[in-house]
């Protein structure tokens, strides 16, 4: 008698599960060719690779676009907004967690990051990732249930110092289900907007407050203080192009797209009936919607303040037309070894008041007191030694 044949979603899980543990470093990726992994940007922290990303995230901090007024501050060079490394390494492609398996889809679902030092202009980065860590099988409303694939990564610069690392996730569900849940379909009418809404929208983005020189001290901050939002919206094309632009690099002339095809048939993996049918508008990756929660915090926290902490679970999907209020609140001040520190929940709020984006961050704050910032004491994810 033939073994019972496993569904899609079992399939993936058999086959990830056989590649837990599995380790590469930047070196590794590096060395394979275009197409093998992640079409990653840059790697090294150079001044037009930071200024191409805050172009195409929307970011006007002076810190992280003007050469002079970075050598006036406390680091006396340009650096780089902790995003920046999504550039260098964000996520592995799905074939990288282990052979892509027939009826099933994925997308990001959300991440703890830590940083342990700032990124400088002149830094070069290598990282090393353990792709898959570990998966799971979780029940979902989405598609009846879905695999999660969990990554870890340290990031590197010259000399070998480790300056910060990360947690991600991705989901992955079965297509059919996916089809069958229709979730999103009520979704498929683009937002409309009057002239007032536009105005308020447009208002709210200018009325963005950065920090910049000014010290921000712990002493000054209280419980329940709310962040002056971050607004982006209405969504366009435009908006999305130049984030992927900017941030990821997916973008593939027609000949190395051939190429790619030849060695890993994607078009025969994914089905875009079944993922269109989920997602009756054009959805940004996970990434993009971070993105603008990282510049609520430098906004906030000013040129002497330090990002230590940084989660994000994506609970909904933000589409094309859909406009988001990213919005933040002191929940806890506290001391950490010396560290003064702030706890801040975010949370990303579309046009309709659907929450999208949750988790939070910790901040570490100068103390009109003790003085300046004390840096996290790094702590690798990744084994020093390939499994």
């Amino acid at each position: 008698m033939s073994a019972e044949k496993l569904s899609p979603l079992d399939e993936l899980m058999k086959e990830w599960d056989k590649r837990i543990g599995h380790i590469i470093t930047s070196e590794e990726h590096r060395g394979k060719g275009p197409g093998f992994t992640n079409s990653t940007l840059n790697r090294d922290v150079t001044q037009d690779g930071i200024r191409i990303f805050v172009d195409g995230e929307g970011d006007l901090n002076p810190l992280f676009r003007d050469p002079e007024y970075g050598k006036k501050s406390k680091y006396k060079c340009l650096i780089a907004p902790p995003n920046y490394l999504y550039t260098i390494s964000w996520a592995q492609r799905p074939q990288d967690h282990g052979p892509m398996i027939l009826g099933t889809s994925g997308f990001y679902s959300g991440c703890e990051r830590e940083w342990f030092r700032p990124i400088c202009e002149g830094d070069k980065i290598t990282y090393r990732v353990m792709c898959p860590a570990e998966n799971k099988i979780k029940p979902s409303k989405f598609a009846g249930r879905v695999v999660q694939t969990y990554e870890k990564c340290d990031y590197y610069r010259q000399g070998g110092e480790l300056i910060a690392g990360y947690r991600s996730y991705e989901t992955f569900a079965e297509e059919e289900k996916i089809r069958e849940s229709n979730k999103y379909g009520n979704l498929a009418k683009m937002p409309e907007y009057t002239e007032k809404d536009l105005e308020t929208i447009y208002a709210a983005q200018d009325g963005e407050e950065i920090r910049g020189a000014k010290p921000r001290f712990w002493e000054d901050v209280e419980v329940g203080d709310e962040l002056t939002s971050v607004v982006r919206g209405p969504l366009s094309d435009t908006e999305i192009r130049a984030w992927h632009a900017a941030a990821h690099a997916h973008q593939l002339s027609d000949r190395l797209n051939r190429l790619l095809w030849a060695k890993e048939p994607l078009e025969k993996v994914f089905n875009t009936k079944a993922m269109g049918t989920a997602y009756p508008r054009v959805s940004v990756t996970g990434q993009q919607p971070e993105a603008w929660r990282f510049i609520l915090l430098t906004n906030w926290m000013g040129d002497d303040g330090f990002l230590w902490k940084f989660g994000s679970q994506i609970r909904g999907f933000t589409m094309i037309g859909d406009t988001t209020w990213v919005k933040g609140k002191v929940i806890k001040k506290y001391c950490d070894n010396r560290k003064y520190c702030v706890d801040i929940d975010i949370r990303n709020i579309l046009q309709t008041g659907a929450v999208t984006v949750i988790g939070g961050a910790t901040v570490i704050l100068p103390s009109r007191e003790f003085g300046p910032i004390v840096y996290p004491e790094p702590c690798p994810r990744v084994p020093s030694t390939c499994i």
